[in-house]
């Protein structure tokens, strides 16, 4: 067993517990509120209330679905063989701050909670074909075709890439965003 360092080895000791302190500490960020066939979060097995953490990798197999609910109540679902990593997020209503980024493969469905609430805030979804800045938003982006593609369901969000960038403000309307998928 490796040594824990000093500063760990105090904390522990005086009764705080190593997730106040650790460098290392994972924030929970969400929960796992629906699943169906294989996902995983991170190195584990999805259940329904399994923990979701800064930085986890989420995925999903053939034939599976994945559903996370955030904090704030934004809802993520992945659609079969998809993947999203969490790359950052903060919610505190307390400043009237939202942050999300999301990185993307495969299709998703997105909802925004309360961080469209926030005053300060900043919502974005990556996908291997373009960015999504979110703006209380609920969309659909993923594989169809042969390419990605973005469909509004409600709200407005900013497509972009290096192509361009396209506003969709109108509910069922959608832009095909390029870059086929890539596994």
């Amino acid at each position: 067993m490796s040594p824990k360092p000093l500063f760990l080895r105090f904390f522990a000791m005086a009764g705080l517990g190593l997730v106040l302190c650790g460098p290392a500490a994972a924030q929970t960020v969400g929960s796992v509120t629906r699943v169906q066939n294989q996902a995983q979060v991170g190195s584990k097995t999805a259940a329904v209330g399994v923990p979701v953490q800064m930085n986890d990798v989420l995925r999903t197999g053939a034939n599976a679905r994945l559903q996370v609910t955030f904090r704030d109540g934004t809802l993520l679902t992945l659609g079969e063989n998809a993947r999203v990593g969490i790359d950052r997020y903060v919610y505190d209503p307390a400043k009237s701050k939202g942050v999300m980024a999301l990185d993307t493969k495969g299709a998703i469905r997105f909802a925004t909670g309360k961080l469209n609430q926030m005053r300060d805030k900043d919502v974005t979804v990556k996908t291997p074909a373009a960015a999504l800045a979110v703006r209380g938003t609920e969309f659909w982006t993923g594989p169809i075709d042969g390419q990605y593609g973005a469909l509004l369901l409600k709200g407005k969000v900013r497509v972009s890439n290096r192509g361009g960038a396209v506003t969709l403000s109108k509910p069922g309307y959608g832009t095909d965003i390029g870059g086929g998928p890539r596994r």
